[in-house]
C-alpha cells in the first residue's frame, strides 16, 4: 500500500513539474518576443527563465567558430554581477570539458557527481552536478547553456528535457536575430551601394529601390511602380531558369537626351522574387568602341602599308628583273631607272611620314627656322605638281598676294611637306576641274605678318560629320578606300601646325569642293643674302600606253587589269617576255568590257582599283560566263595586301588564286601556265 501511495505521490510530483514547465515555458515564449538584438535575447534567458527554474546558476556559451572556442555571452547567479556584466569571464575550448564536449559532439549532458568527471573545469567554485545542452540550428551548435549546482544529483531526466526546450527556442530567436541584423546590414549597404539596386516580382514590379536607382531613374520609378526595361520580361524568365541572368540595354537620359549603356545582374530568388544589380557602363561601352576603333584603325593602318610599301617593291624588283635579262636599249634601261627611281622615292616617302608621325607624338620633333623665300617655294612647289594634275585633267593656279614679304623666316622643310600634302591631297581626290593655291598677307608689320595659305580644290567634298575624323592617323574619308595612301598626310599636317604654332581650318561642301586654310606667323628675315631656295620635288615618269590586243578568244591574250601605271607597266613587259599578248584596263569596268570583247585566256585582276575594283569585275564576270554558258576563266589576283580576310573574300567572289604584290616573275610564270594549262585540260 505504501508503494502504491509513493508511486501515485511520484507521479502527481512529475504531474505538477509537468504543468509548472508548460507554464514556464509559456511565459519564456512570451519574454522573448520583440528581443531582436542577441546579447539582449541571451541575458533575457538566463535572468527571466533559469531563475524561474529555481536552479542557482545558469551560464550561456556562444560559439566562436574562427577560434574554435566557446565564449561566455550571459550568466545568472554568481557569475552575474549586474545585467549584461559577467564576473571573470573564460572561454572553454571545444572538446574540453562539459561544455567543450557538449558542443563538440552536439548532445546534451548530466553530469550527477563531477569530481567523477575527470575533465572538468573549475570556473568560479566547485559544484557537484552539471546539466550542459547544446543550442543547435539544424546540424549547427550555435552555443551551449549550462548550469551547475552544488548537491550532487540535482539535475533530473525532467530538467534536461525543459532546458533542451529552452536552448531550441534560444536557437530560433538567435538565428532570427541574425538575419534581421544580416538583413538590415544588406538593406543597408544596398541603399547605400553607389550603382543601382532593386527587387522585382515577375511581372516587374519594384518592392525595393537604393537611392542610386532612383538617381538612374530621374526619381520616374518608385516601390509599387513597374520597371520599363528593353526585353526585361523575357530576361526575368530566363534568370527564373538558369537562377541568373545579365541584361544590357541602351536607353536615352530623359534628361540630358544622351544614348547611355546599363547593364543589370538579375538574380532569381525564392517565391518568385528578383534582385537587380545595376551599374551604368556607357563609359565602358565608350572605351570598348574607342578600342575596337584604335584596332580597326591599326588594321587598316597595315592593310594600307602592304599596299602602299609592296606597290613600288614590286616595281623596282621586276623593272630589275627586266633590267638583268633583257637586252634593251639606253633609252629603255634610262625609263626603267627613272621608274625605279620614283618608286624608290615614294618607299622612303612612306617611312619618312610614319617616322615624322612617330617623332611628333614623342615630342622628339624639332624645328629648324630659317630665312625663306615663301614666293619661291611656293611656286616651285606648283610647279611639282603641274604635270600629275594635267595628266588627270586638272588645272593647277598659284595666287599671291602682291604685298607678301620675300624675306621670311620659317622651318623650311616642314611648310614643304605641309604645302605637298596639302596639295598631293587635292590631286588625290579631285576628279576634274581647278585646284589653287592661293598665298594671302594678314596683319603686316616691320617684325613680320601673318602668311595664310589656301589650298582649294573642286573635288568631292568631304561631310562635316569627317572633318574631325580625317586629321586621326590612318584615316581616310568614307567611300574612298579605292584611292590611295596611308592616311597619314593630314594628321602630319595638323601635327606641323602645331609645332609651328599655326592654325588649320577646314571649309568643305559635299559635291562642290573643299579649301584648307593654314595661318602662320612669320617672322621678317633680317639679312635676305641668308635666303635659300626650296628644292623642287622629282617628277614621275612620264605615262607608258600599251597597244590593246583585238583578237578574240586568243588562246595567248592576258587581261590584265591594274589601275597602278608601274604595275602595268612591269607585268606587261614580263608577259610579253613570255610569249602572251596583253590586253590592259585600269580600272574593273574596263576589264569586264575587254573580257567581253577578247575572250582572253587568264585574266590578272588588281583587287583594289577606283569606279569598280577587281572583286566586283569578278563577280559579273562569273555571272556573265554562268549565264552564257561560257567556259570558266582562270583570274589570278594581283594584291599587294596580304592579310588573310583579303584572301576569304578573293576566294568568295570566285578568284582562282592570289598574287601577292611584289611577285616574283618566276612563279607567277609557272601560276598563269599551270592555270592555262588547267583550263585546256577541261576542254
Amino acid at each position: 500500500m505504501n508503494a502504491a501511495f509513493n508511486q501515485h505521490k511520484a507521479s502527481s510530483r512529475r504531474e505538477v513539474l509537468r504543468l509548472e514547465a508548460l507554464s514556464l515555458l509559456k511565459d519564456f515564449a512570451n519574454d522573448l518576443i520583440g528581443i531582436e538584438e542577441i546579447d539582449a535575447l541571451l541575458w533575457a534567458v538566463a535572468e527571466r527563465t533559469i531563475s524561474n527554474l529555481g536552479w542557482q546558476d545558469c551560464v550561456i556559451y556562444l560559439m566562436d567558430p574562427h577560434r574554435n572556442v566557446l565564449i561566455q555571452k550571459a550568466a545568472f547567479g554568481p557569475k552575474s554581477i549586474d545585467y549584461k556584466s559577467i564576473f571573470d569571464p573564460i572561454e572553454v575550448p571545444v572538446g574540453r570539458g562539459v561544455v567543450g564536449k557538449v558542443a563538440s559532439t552536439g548532445q546534451a549532458m548530466r553530469i550527477s557527481d563531477t569530481s567523477q568527471f575527470n575533465d572538468y573545469i573549475e570556473d568560479d567554485a566547485v559544484r557537484f552536478s552539471e546539466l550542459a545542452v547544446p543550442i543547435l540550428w539544424g546540424q549547427e551548435v550555435l552555443g551551449v547553456i549550462d548550469s551547475e549546482h552544488p548537491e550532487r544529483n540535482f539535475y533530473q531526466v525532467e530538467d534536461q528535457l525543459i532546458l533542451e526546450t529552452v536552448a531550441g527556442i534560444t536557437a530560433t530567436k538567435i538565428q532570427n536575430a541574425r538575419s534581421i541584423q544580416s538583413n538590415s546590414e544588406l538593406a543597408l549597404f544596398y541603399e547605400r551601394n553607389p550603382n543601382p539596386v532593386l527587387q522585382l516580382n515577375e511581372v516587374g514590379m519594384v518592392s525595393f529601390i537604393n537611392e542610386s536607382a532612383r538617381r538612374y531613374f530621374h526619381e520616374h520609378l518608385d516601390v509599387g511602380s513597374l520597371l520599363m526595361l528593353p526585353k526585361l520580361k523575357d530576361a526575368l524568365l530566363t534568370a527564373k531558369k538558369k537562377g541568373r541572368f545579365t541584361l544590357r540595354c541602351n536607353q536615352t537620359d530623359p534628361k540630358t537626351g544622351e544614348e547611355r549603356t546599363g547593364e543589370f545582374n538579375i538574380v532569381h530568388l525564392d517565391a518568385g522574387q528578383f534582385n537587380l544589380y545595376g551599374s551604368d557602363i556607357s563609359h565602358i561601352v565608350d572605351l570598348q568602341k574607342a578600342a575596337e576603333a584604335a584596332n580597326e584603325a591599326k588594321s587598316r593602318f597595315l592593310s594600307v602599308m602592304s599596299h602602299e610599301i609592296r606597290t613600288p617593291l614590286n616595281a623596282i624588283l621586276g623593272l630589275t628583273e627586266l633590267l638583268i635579262d633583257e637586252e634593251a636599249n639606253r633609252e629603255e634601261q634610262l625609263r626603267h631607272l627613272a621608274y625605279m627611281e620614283f618608286s624608290g622615292r615614294h618607299l622612303l616617302s612612306l617611312v619618312n611620314d610614319i617616322l615624322d608621325l612617330e617623332k611628333m607624338a614623342s615630342g622628339k620633333v624639332q624645328g629648324a627656322p630659317q630665312p625663306c623665300n615663301v614666293i619661291e617655294l611656293s611656286t616651285n612647289i606648283v610647279d611639282s605638281f603641274q604635270n600629275r594634275a594635267e595628266n588627270v585633267g586638272l588645272e593647277l593656279k598659284l595666287n599671291i598676294d602682291p604685298n607678301l614679304p620675300r624675306q621670311l623666316i620659317t622651318e623650311v622643310r616642314w611648310l614643304t611637306q605641309i604645302l605637298n600634302n596639302l596639295i598631293g591631297n587635292a590631286v588625290k581626290y579631285t576628279s576634274t576641274g581647278t585646284i589653287t593655291l592661293n598665298v594671302f598677307v594678314k596683319n603686316q608689320n616691320n617684325q613680320g605678318c601673318t602668311v595664310r595659305f589656301e589650298v582649294s580644290d573642286t573635288g568631292p567634298g568631304i561631310p562635316a560629320s569627317e572633318l574631325s575624323r580625317i586629321l586621326q592617323p590612318f584615316e581616310q574619308i568614307q567611300g574612298t578606300t579605292q584611292i590611295e595612301g596611308t592616311g597619314l598626310g593630314l594628321a602630319i599636317v595638323q601635327a606641323l601646325i602645331t609645332e609651328m604654332s599655326g592654325t588649320l581650318s577646314i571649309e568643305s561642301e559635299v559635291n562642290k569642293g573643299s579649301t584648307f586654310s593654314v595661318e602662320l606667323d612669320l617672322p621678317r628675315a633680317e639679312n635676305q643674302s641668308q635666303l635659300q631656295d626650296t628644292i623642287p620635288s622629282v617628277d614621275g615618269p612620264q605615262d607608258v600606253q600599251a597597244s590593246p590586243h583585238t583578237d578574240h578568244d586568243n588562246p595567248s591574250t592576258i587581261l590584265l587589269a591594274d589601275d597602278n601605271e608601274l604595275n602595268r607597266f612591269v607585268a606587261n613587259k614580263l608577259l610579253t617576255r613570255w610569249g602572251y599578248t596583253v590586253v590592259e584596263a585600269v580600272n574593273g569596268q574596263e576589264a569586264v568590257r575587254a573580257w567581253e570583247k577578247h575572250g582572253p585566256c587568264l585574266i590578272l585582276m588588281d583587287v583594289q582599283m577606283p569606279l569598280m575594283d577587281g572583286l566586283e569585275a569578278t563577280r559579273i564576270i562569273r555571272n556573265n560566263e554562268a549565264t552564257a554558258g561560257l567556259k570558266r576563266s582562270p583570274i589570278l589576283a594581283l594584291t599587294a595586301d596580304a592579310e588573310p580576310q583579303t584572301n576569304e573574300k578573293i576566294i568568295n567572289v570566285g578568284m582562282d588564286e592570289r598574287v601577292i604584290k611584289p611577285f616574283n616573275p618566276v612563279e607567277l610564270q609557272a601560276i598563269i601556265a599551270s592555270s592555262i594549262e588547267s583550263l585546256r585540260n577541261e576542254g
